[in-house]
């Protein structure tokens, strides 16, 4: 139950303060400040209440999130948890490079200034983040071989952003998301085949990712297939 998830994840060791294992249960958290809205996501897959004890005492000070592939998990901790929302996890193994129209280039982001400029065109798409915290969120992961930032411009003007993070075998893929005034112009397609295939490029076939219904259109199109449903639960107390 969610290994490959955590096999994904344990390239997080390497990450200050992101990995801990409690009782033989490997969890990971982005430790992201209630200040800044921000939500700190725990992967497990053996949930108990000294499981859960061990979470709430180690992020006390921060907003916590529970992400399992066991449905009703709030109703067994009533007291502990409640249900948020479920996501689909889709997977696509893919060895040749998908066609692209080229109408979009990208910038990888290898400074801070880059991960700033990528924070800013990432929170005028997900307005509950604000660049500040996007900055603190991935600022460790800059030179690193695990995680790549890209920025994709038509032109000199910034459109979209996406993100990968890589371990297991695997490359996942998160923050793909366009400028509103630059949406229904297919430039999703484009950054998300674009994203791929540099993976591709580089010998990474096996890909990973959550998607939202804006986006599942253009995944199912590429070839992405349902793996698994996690369903994401909060904390309800801290000790």
């Amino acid at each position: 139950m969610l290994k490959y998830m955590e096999n994904l994840y344990e390239v997080s060791v390497k990450r200050k303060n992101a990995c801990s294992t409690k009782n033989n249960v490997m969890y990971v958290k982005w430790a992201f400040p209630i200040a800044r809205g921000g939500l700190n996501p725990t992967y497990s897959d053996k949930i108990n209440k000294t499981t859960l004890k061990n979470i709430l005492t180690e992020t006390q000070d921060y907003r916590t999130a529970l992400l399992s592939s066991v449905e009703n998990l709030h109703k067994k901790y009533p007291t502990e948890l409640r249900f948020v929302e479920k996501a689909i996890v889709y997977g696509l193994e893919q060895k040749t490079p998908f066609a692209t129209t080229k109408r979009l280039t990208f910038q990888t982001v290898k400074t801070k200034d880059d991960l700033r400029l990528w924070g800013r065109i990432a929170s005028k798409i997900y307005d509950s983040w604000d660049t500040d915290s996007i900055y603190e969120s991935f600022k460790t992961d800059l030179g690193k071989k695990y995680a790549t930032y890209f920025i994709f411009y038509k032109g000199k003007t910034p459109v979209g952003v996406s993100q990968v993070i890589r371990g297991g075998g695997y490359s996942a893929v998160y923050w793909i998301g366009v400028i509103e005034k630059h949406r229904k112009q297919g430039f999703g397609r484009e950054i998300t085949a674009q994203t791929l295939n540099h993976e591709i490029t580089n010998k990474r076939t096996k890909f990973l990712l959550t998607a939202s219904k804006l986006g599942l259109i253009i995944y199912k199109k590429l070839g992405f297939k349902p793996m698994e449903t996690i369903y994401e639960y909060e904390l309800k107390k801290h000790l």
